[in-house]
């Protein structure tokens, strides 16, 4: 235990000499420094650092202490500090030096971090990994609270958490109940409220701009065992929830790029008022072999959604992007992109008990494969779908609507976009008459049974079937603009950030903004256009990410090159991916002469991932280049052009 040491002030006054006690001065703040490098174990100062986890673990750490750990070195156990910050200092667990992020394995420990009732610490900066054979719970951060009360400020950030091999795969009973989630979760980070006697949650947790990659089961978690209301769903109430609710508040689940998930992407449950926003998710279920979703929620109220990716799901039990799951209420997704997910767009989940007031708008979903909506069995009342763009591609035959459950739905869809194209099919299977559609667009689809105001031309998408969401604004003169219904309480913006009047007609779909220029070229690569001139080797394969359909491959350093029409300035956007992270694919556009005039490359060049790449064509640029600086393979995708404004 630190001492703290208190002050005695002596006062001159004029009416006499007196003595008299000062309040407590908090003790200052300490570094401690950690090198698992050194030779020896220091005193825990820069020049003589500790050199294992067991000292700093032996620490009382207090308002701003700190724990840094040497960038360029690693760590073998357990790091689980006994800390306790404020609001204004919190105790921070992170990094000094220069070079790469130090690392902690857990090395057949369960967790790389435990934070064991540790309000108001920061994490930031580390390399985690918890390694295994997969017949074990492995963590990279656990926290966790158990009759602890509320343990607030707690915040992990910019952490690079890979390698953990959690428990699978995570099957019981037939997928019923799954190994490695609800309490004692196996994954990434993990969020547990536990106990029985005292109630316990979590205030203003955040979770920000971490990477987590190759992970068992679960990416990002939250789980409460304070669950237990009239709301809850009953095959929780004696089997897993054994405490009566307690929500967790102010959690924000934000910047996270979440690949090669094991399980579920990100899971919101006991909280009330998440934020879970601009995050990642990028293949999950890889090996769990169970239901999973990338983005869901359940058992809480008052989540908003938004800003989100999710690709590459793997199951179709279940296997859609997002969910709103059971024991919800008042849940909000707006502003997401979802693609090529084996199990389809959303699932919503009541089982005994109504998932009420929920809304989704301003998506889009493209090729999202088996149901673009499932309900399972129980009621909905109150949900809203409006406003979204759902583009479905050549080859899939998805069920729109699929229920599979009597209970009444209070399902409204309204001003949406479903646009089918290509061989296969979009079909039905729901018969509850408290469904309702009015004023959707449907393209290459038989609207269902008394749909109202339906349109059925051409929506007029700028480049459907890219997954760039600029290809899902609308072109000037089609019938889906300014024609679609206005929604109560419509959130005011559309998934560019356009305006959206709660008078005016808006259009249909999730892009309300003004007509736009017909692009002057797009390009999905299902075949190798002879508009391309190619210097190398290159060819038409199958998307390297699983997903529908072909991309352009480039072998070596080779390029593809064709003129570009048009005399304004243009946008540029394409998908690149490479094997190699140190020589991305570059896109280049030249002027008549053959001099570049434009230049850019991902901002993120990790290897073996679809990045997008954006670039402003000057007027005087005639040619474009997309050029592979790699001996290796890179790929190339979605290239859209298109007139600025």
């Amino acid at each position: 235990m630190r001492l703290r040491r208190t002050a005695l002030l002596v006062c001159l006054t004029a009416l006499g000499t007196g003595l008299a006690a000062a309040s407590p001065a908090q003790a200052a703040a300490t570094t401690y420094y950690v090198d698992c490098s050194a030779a020896s174990n220091g005193s825990g100062t820069s020049t003589s650092p500790y050199n294992s986890l067991t000292s700093p673990n032996a620490l009382t750490l207090t308002a701003g202490d700190q724990v840094l750990l040497k960038r360029g070195t690693a760590c073998s156990g357990q790091f689980a500090p006994d800390a306790t910050g404020t609001a204004a200092a919190p105790v921070v667990i992170g990094a000094y030096g220069t070079g790469d992020a130090p690392a902690i394995n857990a090395d057949g420990e369960v967790n790389a971090v435990l934070l064991d009732n540790t309000p108001y610490t920061t994490v930031q900066d580390l390399e985690l990994t918890a390694d295994g054979d997969n017949t074990a719970y492995r963590r990279g951060v656990y926290v966790y609270a158990k009759d602890a009360g509320l343990v607030s400020g707690i915040t992990l950030q910019r952490l690079d958490v890979h390698d953990v091999r959690g428990v699978l795969p995570a099957t019981v009973s037939g997928n019923y109940h799954g190994t490695g989630k609800y309490a004692n979760a196996t994954g990434g980070i993990v969020i547990e409220a536990q106990g029985t006697t005292t109630p316990t949650a979590f205030a203003d947790t955040s979770v920000l701009d971490n990477e987590i990659h190759s992970v068992d089961r679960e990416g990002i978690y939250t789980w409460s065992n304070w669950c237990k209301r009239d709301q809850l769903a009953a095959f929780w109430q004696d089997s897993l929830c054994f405490a009566d609710w307690k929500a967790s508040t102010g959690l924000v689940v934000r910047g996270n790029d979440l690949r090669d998930i094991g399980g579920d992407g990100i899971v919101a449950k006991g909280q009330d008022g998440a934020l879970v926003e601009h995050n990642t998710v990028t293949g999950f279920n890889e090996r769990a072999g169970s239901v999973n979703i990338g983005i869901w929620t359940a058992n809480s109220d008052n989540g908003v959604f938004q800003y989100n990716e999710v690709s590459g799901g793997n199951t179709t039990k279940d296997g859609q992007s997002y969910d709103v799951d059971h024991s919800t209420k008042n849940t909000l997704f707006q502003y997401n992109l979802s693609h090529d997910n084996d199990g389809g767009f959303f699932l919503l989940c009541p089982y005994d008990t109504p998932v009420t007031d929920f809304v989704i708008r301003y998506n889009i979903s493209v090729n999202d494969r088996t149901r673009t909506f499932q309900v399972c069995s129980g009621q909905i009342d109150g949900g809203q779908i409006y406003n979204n763009t759902i583009a479905v591609g050549s080859g899939l035959s998805p069920v729109f609507l699929t229920e599979s459950t009597s209970a009444s739905l209070d399902l409204a869809f309204t001003d949406n976009i479903v646009r089918k194209t290509g061989s296969g099919s979009l079909s039905w299977n729901f018969s509850d008459a408290g469904v309702t559609f009015d004023h959707n667009a449907f393209y290459g689809v038989t609207a269902p049974t008394g749909a109202t105001n339906t349109v059925s031309t051409a929506p007029g998408l700028v480049a459907p079937g890219t997954r760039d969401p600029h290809g899902y604004r609308l072109i000037s003169g089609y019938g889906t603009l300014g024609t679609g219904a206005v929604v109560a309480d419509n959130g005011g913006l559309d998934y560019y950030g356009n305006t959206v009047s709660s008078t005016a007609a808006p259009n249909i779909g999730a892009y309300n903004g003004s007509g736009t220029a017909t692009p002057v070229l797009t390009d999905i690569f299902d075949t190798l256009s002879s508009s391309w001139t190619v210097t190398g080797t290159a060819a038409v394969a199958a998307d390297p990410a699983g997903d529908l359909g072909n991309s352009g491959k480039l072998t070596g350093t080779s390029s593809l090159t064709r003129s570009l029409s048009g005399s304004t300035s243009r946008r540029v956007a394409a998908l690149v991916r490479s094997d190699s992270a140190s020589a991305p694919v570059t896109v280049e556009v030249l002027d008549s002469s053959g001099t570049v005039v434009g230049r850019a490359t991902a901002a993120d060049t990790t290897a073996g991932e679809w990045h997008r790449v954006e670039l402003t064509a000057p007027a005087t640029a005639t040619t474009l280049r997309l050029r592979a600086t790699s001996s290796g393979t890179s790929y190339v995708d979605d290239v859209i052009v298109q007139p600025v404004g």
